[in-house]
């Protein structure tokens, strides 16, 4: 059995026996000819997604930033505009500060006053659900039936516990059409459609991660400029520049123009900074992760049958394996994009095993035991959780009887303060605060630097703190003179200052 060539259309020539085939031949020999399951699975799929979805709504709203994009939903509703400087802090109040992801809030913002926290929930839960249909629908193209199913029930085992109401998970449903224009633009040895750039403009509207999108773009141009003729590489190469160039042009279409762009790089910026953030720290291999899960299982698939990608796939596919575990919020890119990587590959390799073993006939039957046994899973769960996010209210309401103005807050309690008017010290606008504001903010509260704590308080007239009972600086503030301890329960811990800084200035 020999691979030869990667040329054109990739035609790959496997000699088996006395057959001969190309790709072309083995993406529609390996497909069952009458299969009715198979113009249902991708609705199968995504109704199993959106009902394991909608029975963990507690998840989805799990995540107190949903507070917050509300509020600047309504805010640029009521305000017919976008911000330009930082109107919810008291440590940054007037900086420059814009919201890359303005549409997405607007939806949100209209999802949560048609149907209160059910809305938001369900529209992420509609978009994600969405994003699986089209995921399937697509990889059919590619591969049989039993590939499609685990891909895509892999992508949906590793995404539903990040699959929350935030503007990220508007955008799941682009960034699978957007890599399968890609994909084949690049089978077909041409640029996608310049209607695709359409996309780019939409995604660049709902959330920032459109630059990925954007270089995305690299390492199918680079494929299709390996596999062109030796002739035609320049000419190739000068239409996926251009390509590349109007994708980026495609992404300025926005309220802030070039703005947009360039604050992903206040984010990367952050450097070290980003892996304190939850969502932005490595996986851990202390505790079982699905994506870990998958990640072996893909590993022991190839090693035990053989597969093997061409090298550019694999290089491509090492590196979304290396941002995802560097990065948690990238098992996302990872379920949605994956796939198509691996598609064409493994649609031949699949098709090389059958030939040296048939497939049962029952593998049909077991693929539709194995989603009904998924659309039950998901009925159940829609009796369960339906609480709110981990939110302080009692707290909150506690500090506003005692007229707290200046509150130094968790960084996870920020969303909420928001939501509740209440000016924020910090929140999970990272790239607002800066580096060095962050790294101060997280050392003072572990309390590795207990003098600078006692500054801040005084240097931001701090008359009140809202923290978790774990944080470290609650147990120095019951102990501080000045300090009392104004309410506690499981989720926070509220003091407030017996004297306001100002005055016990004045004393002095």
């Amino acid at each position: 059995m020999t691979m030869i060539g990667f040329q054109g259309r990739k035609t790959y020539r496997l000699s088996i026996g006395s057959q001969h085939m190309d790709a072309n031949s083995v993406k529609t020999e390996s497909l069952p000819r009458s299969d009715h399951l198979r113009a249902w699975l991708p609705l199968i799929l995504a109704t199993t997604a959106y009902l394991i979805l909608i029975g963990k709504i507690g998840e989805i709203l799990r995540d107190a930033d949903t507070y917050w994009h509300v509020v600047v939903g309504e805010w640029i509703i009521d305000h017919r505009a976008v911000p330009y400087v930082d109107p919810f802090s008291f440590t940054k109040h007037g900086a420059p500060w814009i919201t890359s992801a303005w549409l997405s809030e607007v939806l949100y913002f209209l999802a949560f006053k048609l149907a209160g926290w059910l809305g938001p929930a369900l529209l992420a839960a509609l978009a994600a659900s969405t994003a699986f249909f089209l995921l399937a629908h697509c990889l059919l193209k590619r591969l049989s039936n039993v590939p499609v199913t685990i891909l895509v029930s892999a992508g949906i085992a590793m995404t539903v516990h990040h699959i929350l109401a935030r503007p990220h998970v508007l955008i799941f449903p682009l960034m699978v059409l957007w890599v399968d224009g890609l994909l084949r633009a690049t089978d077909a040895r041409r640029t996608p459609p310049w209607t695709y750039l359409l996309i780019i403009t939409l995604w660049a509207n709902l959330h920032g991660s459109f630059t990925l999108g954007i270089a995305m773009i690299a390492p199918f141009a680079l494929e299709a400029i390996w596999n062109a003729d030796k002739s035609s590489r320049l000419t190739v190469a000068l239409h996926w520049f251009r390509f590349g160039v109007l994708a980026l042009g495609a992404g300025c279409v926005t309220p802030y123009g070039i703005e947009s762009i360039l604050v992903t790089t206040r984010i990367l910026s952050l450097g070290s900074v980003l892996s304190t953030i939850g969502e932005w720290r490595p996986i851990d291999f202390g505790s079982l992760h699905p994506f870990t899960v998958c990640l072996l299982g893909g590993a022991a698939y190839a090693l035990y049958s053989g597969f093997k990608l061409p090298f550019l796939r694999m290089a491509a596919l090492l590196a979304l394996v290396y941002e995802t575990l560097a990065h948690q919020r990238y098992v996302d890119v990872f379920a949605m994009v994956a796939p198509f990587l691996i598609a064409d590959p493994l649609a031949q390799h699949v098709l090389r095993q059958e030939h040296r073993k048939a497939i049962p006939a029952r593998t049909t039957h077991l693929i539709t035991f194995f989603a009904v046994v998924s659309i039950v899973t998901g009925v159940i769960l829609v009796t369960k959780d339906r609480s709110l996010p981990l939110v302080p209210g009692a707290a909150v309401e506690k500090l506003k009887e005692r007229k707290a103005d200046r509150v130094l807050n968790d960084y996870y309690f920020g969303g909420y303060l928001i939501f509740q008017r209440m000016p924020t010290f910090i929140d999970s606008r990272a790239e607002l605060y800066g580096p060095e504001f962050l790294s101060r903010y997280m050392r003072v509260l572990s309390l590795e630097d207990i003098p600078d704590f006692i500054k801040l308080l005084d240097e931001y007239k701090i008359d009140s703190t809202l923290l978790f009972p774990t944080t470290p600086a609650v147990g120095l503030l019951d102990r501080l003179p000045e300090w009392e301890r104004a309410y506690s329960d499981d989720v926070a811990v509220a003091h407030v200052r017996r004297r306001h800084p100002e005055s016990v200035a004045t004393s002095k």
